[in-house]
């Protein structure tokens, strides 16, 4: 009877394991605002949008209107290709008064990378720094997480109604869905 209870107990212990570690690796690619929470004014370094080498706060720009708010942990191939998505997807519904901005986390050295990928793909969306790059202040109010390679926060009246993070390009359709849902409940 005690070995029955030992090892029932084992069990019980491993399987409480493996359901801390999921959960904790669950946690770890969380990043971002949830959904419903309000988003806050943060200031930018615009390096390719209208107000290229200012300060800007894109938040406040696009106000009420509904909008995608990517962010970048660094440059790369990766990025690169759901910048151009984002842009492609911003193309698709500028005349539903739609905007989108992407934020490389990394900080101004990532600014001649923006600079020469904005040329060489024609894109129309501003592309930003966060100054400070990963000790900046938007990295805290909006909940980003530095070991995510992506968030995109999916807003309109400055709050967020999607949430999608972590995501490679093959899977860039779940901020399509997510805005398509958004333009569509935003016109009721």
């Amino acid at each position: 009877m005690k070995m029955t209870k030992a090892r029932i107990s084992s069990a019980g212990a491993a399987c409480c394991l493996v359901l801390l570690a999921a959960f904790a690796w669950a946690q770890s690619s969380i990043s971002g605002l949830e959904i419903g929470s309000p988003t806050a004014s943060i200031p930018v370094l615009d390096v390719t949008g209208q107000y290229k080498g200012q300060r800007i706060c894109y938040v406040c720009e696009f106000q009420d209107v509904p909008n995608v708010l990517a962010f970048f942990r660094d440059t790369g191939d990766e990025t690169a290709a759901l910048i151009k998505q984002l842009d492609e997807l911003y193309l698709r519904h500028k005349d539903e008064d739609f905007k989108a901005v992407a934020a490389i986390v990394a900080g101004e050295e990532a600014s001649p990378w923006l600079e020469e990928l904005s040329a060489s793909a024609g894109l129309e969306i501003p592309l930003v720094v966060l100054r400070r790059g990963p000790r900046d202040v938007a990295m805290r109010l909006y909940e980003i997480n530095p070991e995510v390679d992506n968030t995109f926060l999916v807003t309109v009246n400055r709050f967020v109604v999607d949430n999608v993070a972590d995501i490679s390009a093959d899977e860039f359709g779940a901020v399509v869905d997510a805005t398509s849902q958004m333009l569509a409940q935003n016109t009721l």
